[in-house]
């Protein structure tokens, strides 16, 4: 969402927005093989699998092949050369060779995802850009449970109760996916997979120390028992922020998961999580003005899988999360501050105001709580043909007096059914065919639907071609839908003061979703004798009705002398051409090389319309040309040396950009930064073993600008301890 979304009441001059919520998403979810089998399998060649009516045909590299299937473009277990979508798996291997400290850093490997700090501790995670500090556009779940936040429109990351050791991998659907996983995933989708208690028995401790005073403790412990596995996390993370900002966070977490498997058909899977903490937010631009927002959270999903007869599979999933933000109410000196008072007579008002208008410091305060219920039916009635169908029904609700002008609960409902059809009975060829029915109560959205057509022809065992085409809608969020802002006037103001002091933005019913049209095709190739591949997708997408904040004349008394306010509205159009290149290479040879390079070119055209002030003034039209990068870039190489001596490299580059926001004056400058990483391991005849890191972020180039223009990334160093025992 634009800046002006959250913005709070102007006369205070705060910068106060949508932020930050809750969501600890814990969770390590069953996997059932080892993390060190997983890094493995991602590594090794894709299947070459040749359905027809008569037999199922295996080939000799299908037999030998030891790669995971990936399940989030369509819910079906599917090779990556088969699936109609462009995926990027970051695995162990990948995760363990990275520099990245936090979950949002590993994002920066994915071919057309921009991954930045909006403060020292808050970060935004977008794909193709076109984005502000809360990227609305993209649905994030851990381990199939959604983390969107529907009272700020985005994902939460500062808040999220894993750190990347909790991770065996990250699927990224690269591009829209809407007719899989629903309205939040307009422009792509990733699932945060977790580590089972069967992917690293045992314990392990480890502590963090560095740059920003930054002292991180995790622990980890996973085992089994006799019908299943368990793992329990816990950790606190802190640092000071930076010296310019001081914007400075401690983050506490508690997660425990269990799958549970009574018999050979029936899986039970639990997922809880705790979490607290603070972190100080706002905007870093010239006049920052940081304040420190609290959370609490907890979370619950629970999942029950059973495996009928005929190749089928039943499944029932239900979640739970609630989380409370809270700050500092307004108090008397920063009031006066804020409006740089001096007369006496307006001082004394003061604590009338605050009694009209009980607010926090900061906007990005409120309870949310969510509740999601789903089921899902896999089928596959021949080895050529098979098929999902399923039904979902989420509920959420928000209260937050400085974005909803109530103390009340704000609610909306949203209703699914969706399904996936796959059909591989023509020599060389896999058709996939999908589709979202979805309604929801938020703004106008109604009911809409969302298809998906692709069919991927294989060219010869190892490389494919992927086409597709599709539609998709997302619906307008709680907050775009009830967003307002009304600031009302104190007592002892002269008689005939309206009873309104000033009116901010005010909610809009009839917004409607963003619509989105996407031509993909891609091409995947393998080079088993060396373990790597390579994947290039060539896209269009076309967004029209797209939300922004305009702004509109205001024909409602105050007392103060605004003569406009913002409103949520259909107002934007813009659409995206360019290509994306992901190659992985490999082999299993000595030192066990990787190199990881992604690259991704993107063309944007359109437009915003951001209304008018001023009754009979014409709209003010703002082009979006340059308001995604151009071109990023990013590569990964490591090796293994004897005694167990990891070298990483990675180096990170994105062109000139002006964010919807944060770039004041103009675009930020285009950026190189480079990271080093060596690790070294220890293993002793107990079984127990010691790892020591050596982490350096931007060693070789000048300091950068991270979205704020005044926020800027210099080098900072880590050291990282692990025992495991």
């Amino acid at each position: 969402m634009p800046q002006s979304h959250i913005r709070q009441p102007g006369f205070l001059n705060f910068t106060v927005r949508r932020t930050l919520q809750v969501m600890l998403s814990l969770s390590v979810i069953m996997l059932g093989t080892s993390g060190l089998a997983h890094a493995q399998q991602e590594t090794a060649p894709d299947e070459y699998m040749a359905y027809n009516d008569d037999a199922y045909t295996i080939s000799e590299l299908n037999y030998l092949a030891d790669i995971p299937l990936i399940s989030t473009a369509t819910r079906l277990p599917q090779q990556r050369h088969e699936s109609p979508a462009a995926i990027t798996v970051i695995d162990r291997a990948v995760i363990e060779a990275s520099s990245a400290l936090t979950i949002p850093d590993l994002f920066r490997l994915v071919p057309g995802m921009m991954a930045y700090h909006t403060s020292t501790n808050t970060s935004a995670v977008a794909y193709h850009g076109m984005s502000d500090r809360f990227p609305s556009q993209m649905e994030v779940m851990v381990d199939g449970r959604s983390i969107y936040v529907p009272l700020f429109s985005t994902v939460i990351w500062d808040t999220l109760g894993l750190t990347v050791d909790d991770v065996d991998r990250i699927e990224v659907v690269r591009g829209s996916n809407s007719a899989t996983h629903g309205s939040n995933a307009f422009m792509g989708a990733i699932n945060i997979i977790t580590r089972s208690g069967l992917s690293q028995p045992g314990s392990s401790l480890k502590y963090t120390s560095g740059s920003l005073n930054t002292q991180n403790f995790e622990a980890r412990h996973s085992g089994s028992y006799s019908l299943g596995s368990y793992a329990l996390s816990a950790g606190e993370l802190s640092n000071d922020g930076s010296d310019t900002f001081e914007d400075k966070a401690n983050r506490r977490y508690l997660n425990f998961n269990t799958v549970v498997t009574p018999n050979l058909q029936d899986t039970l899977t639990v997922n809880l999580g705790f979490g607290e903490g603070f972190t100080d937010v706002g905007d870093l631009d010239s006049a920052p003005n940081l304040e420190e927002r609290t959370y609490h959270s907890n979370t619950q999903h629970i999942k029950w899988q059973r495996i009928l007869q005929n190749e089928a599979e039943f499944e029932v999933r239900y979640a739970h999360s609630y989380n409370n933000l809270d700050a500092d109410k307004l108090d008397i000196p920063t009031v006066q501050q804020a409006l740089e008072l001096t007369d006496p007579v307006l001082i004394a008002l003061i604590p009338n105001f605050i009694a009209a208008n009980p607010l926090r410091k900061t906007a990005e305060v409120g309870d949310i709580e969510q509740h999601e219920l789903e089921m899902t039916w896999r089928k596959q009635t021949s080895p050529a043909n098979r098929f999902i169908i399923g039904s979902g029904y989420k509920f959420n609700r928000a209260r937050s007096l400085e974005l909803l002008d109530t103390r009340d609960w704000v609610s909306e409902e949203r209703t699914r059914i969706f399904g996936n059809w796959e059909y591989s009975g023509i020599s060389n060829w896999v058709f996939n065919a999908g589709a979202m029915v979805e309604h929801a109560t938020a703004g106008n959205s109604g009911t809409r639907i969302s298809p998906r057509l692709a069919a991927n022809y294989q060219l010869t065992p190892t490389s494919g071609l992927r086409s597709s085409v599709s539609q998709a809608y997302r619906m307008p969020s709680l907050l775009e839908a009830n967003l307002q802002t009304v600031i009302y006037s104190p007592a002892g103001l002269p008689a005939g003061t309206p009873s309104i002091y000033q009116i901010e933005s005010l909610a809009n019913s009839d917004i409607e979703p963003e619509r989105l049209r996407t031509l993909d095709v891609g091409y995947f190739k393998n080079w088993p004798e060396y373990n790597s591949q390579m994947d290039l997708r060539l896209f269009y997408e076309r967004i029209d009705n797209g939300i922004e904040t305009a702004y509109r004349p205001l024909t409602t008394a105050t007392a103060s002398s605004d003569h406009r306010y913002r409103i949520e509205d259909n107002g934007a159009e813009w659409n995206n051409r360019g290509f994306e290149t992901q190659i992985r290479y490999q082999p299993n040879m000595l030192y066990n090389p990787l190199i990881l390079f992604n690259y991704s070119y993107i063309h944007v055209r359109g437009f915003r319309n951001r209304g008018h002030s001023t009754v009979g003034n014409p709209d003010n039209i703002d082009r979006l040309e340059n308001r995604t990068p151009m071109h990023t870039a990013s590569l990964l190489a490591s090796i293994t040396l004897p005694d167990d001596l990891q070298l990483s490299v990675s180096h990170f580059y994105m062109s000139e950009v002006e964010w919807l926001e944060g770039s004041s004056g103009g675009p930020n400058e285009r950026y190189n930064r480079t990271d080093i990483k060596v690790s070294k391991g220890f293993k002793y005849s107990n079984g127990n073993a010691l790892k020591l890191n050596f982490i350096v972020h931007n060693l070789l180039d000048e300091p950068y600008q991270e979205f704020y223009a005044e926020n800027l990334f210099g080098r900072r160093a880590y050291v990282q301890l692990e025992l495991s025992f």
